[in-house]
């Protein structure tokens, strides 16, 4: 029987999903099925029983989870706890040392506890991307000032689109994943 795996994410500007896209290409090349979705199409009657594991992403903006992942946790609850789950989050808080635990506290472990009946088989914290040319409400634009200024203490030109995700890292953790399938 061949292994199946399910990746939901939720996102807001395509980061998650460049991600959810990196686990499953890096899961895939182990010879186990992947499937790839937005969260936005999962939450409709998504038939989780022919998967062996479901990992769920998103992306972080303000503080918080796209509502469409929560969502997604919320309606499967109960099916979730036979499978193995893995979540994963990027953020711009995953950037730096300094603010990781508290992404770590407030992005993964809460949600785990909130939304989840068993405990992820793991859980994933990534950098994100700085883009100064995304569409942002003014809210964002406002708390994004504060981290500019961190960025441009850091010598980082902060007029362009800078990526901080670590795919080696992402990758590692993808092919973690698997192993904990075969």
């Amino acid at each position: 029987m061949k292994l199946k795996v399910l990746i939901v994410y939720g996102t807001r500007y395509g980061t998650a999903a460049e991600i959810a896209e990196e686990i499953g290409k890096t899961i895939k090349n182990r010879g186990i099925q992947v499937e790839v979705m937005d969260a936005k199409k999962a939450i409709k009657d998504k038939d989780l029983s022919p998967f062996d594991m479901i990992i769920v992403g998103s992306g972080i903006k303000m503080g918080k989870w796209t509502k469409e992942a929560l969502k997604f946790l919320e309606i499967n609850r109960k099916t979730l706890p036979t499978k193995k789950v893995a979540l994963f989050v990027t953020c711009g808080d995953a950037n730096f040392e300094e603010t990781k635990k508290r992404a770590w506290k407030n992005y993964l472990k809460k949600v785990a506890e909130e939304k989840l009946e068993k405990e992820p088989v793991s859980m994933g914290l990534f950098g994100s991307v700085y883009d100064p040319n995304a569409k942002h409400g003014l809210v964002y634009k406002l708390a994004m000032l504060f981290y500019k200024s961190q960025l441009d203490k850091m010598g980082i030109d902060t007029s362009e689109r800078v990526d901080f995700r670590d795919w080696d890292e992402i990758r590692e953790w993808a092919n973690r994943l698997a192993d904990k399938l075969v």
